[in-house]
């Protein structure tokens, strides 16, 4: 570790319970700067003359024509607000457009009993960025426009990826969350593949050789065993000889892990059967965990629903959960919009509340396939169209395999988890006293991160099987 970055860590951990108190973008400027130095103290002993040729040959790996750009723009190390802002205002966009779409029933096998659903849509978000810096042309404008980052360049997409991952990895390390997350998202290339040098140099975390034509079972085998550890274990037989054989060249793999303890954790004791009003008419029964406390309520009437926010421990990450009242979760989900959601958790208010949540577990496997073609992504999954010319030089390489799997237990102690017509018929006032948010029937969670504002894990509830 070099001078210049002993001295920044030194700064930051003794400084670590100031930090609580200072504005989120300090943290990140703070933050910035470790990863500035980080960057820089790569390759010891390297002359300036070599960083900067290290940095051109970066640039021209992304597809950026340095003459075009500039002198600000060229520099690796300029990393910005405003392009971490846009990937998180971004992957908000993408969660609720993908949980739309998934729900809506691309991936649902019967309708008549419906399944739950539960996505990583950080998760998966941050395996299309990986996709993004390769891609090249159309599909390039695809995933910009489906991702929400038309209006910001690749390189200061690039570095916010980067700064983003580098962010999490170093607030675990000091200790400042109190949660743990982990990410999973890699792209795996057959080791026939020619990758360029430059993007296993930019990405070296997030791309893999493996010999898929040669020997899938082993290359099935080291994509689940690296998931299975990372999930702790929560995660098994992500590759299977479904999505990932002899003929894979490349492959999306994504998924994510979670586990935080409530703010207020609910005692056993008071957990109980209840009934649950499905679908349908149908009936079925739930434990529910019951507690009285004061927690935050918002009232929305564009979605005719209610919304209780549930804090984990340290408050970074909380569980939200949103109660259709005058109309089903189907109904609600085609009023949502991301505007609308931001505004009722904007508005949100502390009540004293008598709450009742499920006590459930569920396990998800969802194809990406259908689901991102759907949303845009017309090019990325067909070898004639695709173009990702930006990892290998040449055209022909796509998406073979794109699979996301999530695992999510909510009990007493908190959750872990791995891997929108206006109605006016309704008008809900504030409650101002004491009253009751008892999730009966069929809702819509999500957990959230309130330092970047992200939606971590999404779900809806809606079968207690």
């Amino acid at each position: 570790m070099t001078t210049s970055l002993v001295s920044l860590w030194i700064f930051y951990t003794s400084n670590i319970s100031k930090l609580f108190t200072m504005d989120r973008m300090v943290i990140i400027g703070i933050l910035m700067a470790l990863f500035v130095a980080d960057i820089h103290c790569v390759s010891v002993g390297t002359t300036r003359s070599s960083t900067i040729g290290r940095q051109r040959q970066q640039l021209n790996c992304l597809g950026v024509n340095i003459s075009e750009t500039s002198r600000e723009g060229r520099r690796l190390d300029h990393l910005d607000n405003e392009a971490v802002g846009v990937l998180f205002a971004g992957q908000m966009a993408f969660s609720v457009h993908l949980f739309k779409v998934i729900h809506s029933g691309a991936n649902l096998r019967d309708q008549k009993i419906r399944d739950n659903v539960f996505v990583s849509p950080m998760s998966i978000y941050s395996a299309l960025l990986l996709t993004y810096f390769g891609s090249m042309n159309n599909t390039e404008n695809q995933l910009a426009d489906v991702l929400g980052i038309g209006r910001v360049d690749k390189v200061r997409i690039t570095q916010a990826y980067k700064l983003m991952k580098f962010t999490r990895q170093l607030m675990r390390e000091a200790g400042l969350v109190k949660y743990d997350l982990d990410v999973a998202n890699r792209a795996y290339f057959d080791q026939t593949e020619e990758v360029r040098e430059c993007m296993k140099d930019i990405f070296d975390d997030d791309l893999e050789m493996l010999d898929f034509a040669g020997d899938s079972q082993s290359a099935r085998a080291r994509i689940n065993a690296w998931i299975y550890q990372l999930t702790r274990g929560k995660i098994q037989d992500l590759a299977t000889p479904d999505n990932v054989d002899s003929n894979t060249r490349m492959a999306l793999v994504n998924a994510a892990y979670f586990k935080g303890q409530w703010m207020s954790q609910f005692k056993s004791a008071s957990t109980r059967s209840n009934n649950f009003f499905m679908k349908n008419n149908q009936v079925g029964a739930v434990n529910m965990m019951f507690q009285k406390g004061r927690y935050r309520l918002g009232v929305s009437e564009e979605l005719q629903a209610r919304v209780l926010e549930i804090p984990y421990l340290g408050e970074d990450v909380s569980f939200y959960a949103v109660l259709p009242e005058a109309t089903s979760l189907d109904e609600t989900l085609e009023l949502l919009t991301l505007d609308k959601l931001k505004a009722v958790m904007f508005d949100m208010f502390p009540v004293t509340v008598e709450i009742g949540i499920p006590k459930f577990s569920m396990e998800t496997t969802t194809n990406l396939g259908p689901v991102l073609s759907q949303m845009g992504l017309v090019d990325l999954f067909d070898a004639s169209t695709a173009d990702l010319s930006g990892f290998s030089g040449q055209r022909g390489l796509s998406i073979s395999a794109a699979t996301h799997k999530a695992f999510i237990e909510v009990n007493e102690e908190g959750s872990e988890a791995a891997a929108a017509t206006l109605l006016v018929s309704l008008r809900m006032a504030r409650p101002l006293e004491a009253s009751k948010f008892i999730c009966d029937r069929p809702f819509l969670f999500y957990i959230y991160d309130n330092l970047s504002e992200s939606i971590l894990f999404m779900g809806a509830f809606e079968n207690p099987k």
